[in-house]
């Protein structure tokens, strides 16, 4: 009986441990952009086609806007989709399998948002961008900058297609508390390829956990392993 005890101890001790290690890893994880799928104030885009000017909102939830009339919300959501062209979702890829909704920019749009940040912490940021249909020239860039003195961290310029989204996946560490994430409209201002519109949705980002972190995931793990093990072999 004191063994079948002991070997229940160990076992509750090993799964509250592991509990609490998977439970770091997971907060470790979280999301840390807000409104990343633009959903937050998409329904208050009442207006055809989703600029973020009067009377739709000035932006999107938790974004940035440098150019009003040059952004907007798109989607699903917004109050106009019933009544919207190419799918349902003006300025979108031919399809939009895998987003309700998403910001687009034309010509020097862009949208941002400052994320709190831990100096030397490996992040892993993902998004999801396209360009609109029929436009095969359109250019998609994003920046992250270190905003406590207004240097880049690195810049993605991003194979976007007009026929559908594509996530993204860039690793970056910050190199302080502070991060801004930048989407940009690099169409040219003038020419053929002027007012060119690119899409964006989908945008997460989360701290890389220590290697510390996994290793203890997987001793606890391997722990409760072998005790199930011995516990089998003696009944």
């Amino acid at each position: 009986m004191l063994a079948s005890k002991t070997h229940f101890s160990i076992l509750a001790v090993g799964a509250a441990v592991a509990g609490l290690a998977i439970s770091v890893v997971g907060n470790a994880q979280a999301n840390m952009i807000n409104n990343g799928d633009f959903s937050g104030n998409a329904s208050s885009y009442t207006t055809f086609p989703g600029y973020s000017i009067a009377p739709d909102p000035s932006a999107p939830t938790d974004w940035v806007v440098s150019t009003p009339a040059n952004e907007g919300v798109n989607g699903l959501d917004t109050g106009f989709y019933a009544n919207a062209t190419n799918g349902g979702s003006p300025f979108a890829p031919a399809s939009t399998t895998g987003v309700n909704d998403f910001a687009f920019l034309q010509g020097a749009g862009n949208i941002s948002q400052t994320v709190a940040t831990t100096a030397g912490q490996a992040y892993t940021l993902t998004y999801a961008g396209a360009a609109r249909a029929g436009e095969t020239a359109d250019v998609l860039e994003m920046v992250l900058t270190d905003t406590t003195d207004s240097t880049p961290i690195v810049t993605q310029l991003p194979a976007i297609s007009d026929a559908a989204f594509n996530v993204f996946t860039l690793n970056f560490t910050a190199p302080s508390a502070s991060t801004n994430v930048q989407f940009l409209n690099e169409a040219p201002a003038t020419g053929p390829n002027a007012g060119e519109t690119v899409d964006v949705s989908n945008v997460t980002m989360s701290a890389v956990p220590e290697p510390s972190t996994l290793g203890l995931v997987t001793l606890c793990g391997l722990t409760l392993l072998l005790i199930g093990r011995k516990r089998q072999a003696r009944s």
